[in-house]
């Protein structure tokens, strides 16, 4: 069985025990041209979360083709009544703190939308900084 989930930017299809983030291609604003913003948002966030991939408190990216298609193993829900740690996570970039972008991998909770390129702060590699949006 598969389960299509929509976002903004990206289609999730819930596959068995993966998850596969694909651009989406639903127009958000004028028709050809909401279209093609959707598709490189989507295409943008795919790469960044392939980056990201590896640092700790993520779901980690299994393959990535071009930030066409990415595909992560299925994380389990987190309920809404769950009381979230979010510095427990341990992922040092800015985050969307909600119940919607946290999943249960194994026996802990990871970030499952950790696209960094929506954020304002300036950050680098996670490889080879901190990231800080303190000013």
């Amino acid at each position: 069985m598969i389960i299509v989930r929509k976002g903004i930017t990206r289609t999730v299809l819930l596959v068995g025990r993966w998850a596969v983030k694909v651009p989406s291609l639903r127009a958000h604003g004028d028709g050809a041209r909401g279209v093609l913003w959707s598709l490189s948002r989507g295409l943008q966030a795919n790469l960044s979360e392939a980056e990201w991939s590896g640092t700790p408190g993520v779901c980690p990216v299994v393959l990535s083709v071009f930030g066409v298609v990415n595909v992560y193993r299925r994380c389990r829900p987190v309920s809404a009544e769950h009381e979230i740690d979010w510095d427990a996570i341990g992922f040092l970039g800015p985050m969307d703190r909600k119940h919607d972008n946290v999943g249960w991998l194994d026996r802990s909770i990871v970030l499952i939308d950790y696209d960094m390129s929506w954020n304002d702060c300036p950050h680098g590699h996670p490889a080879r900084e901190v990231v800080s949006c303190d000013e």
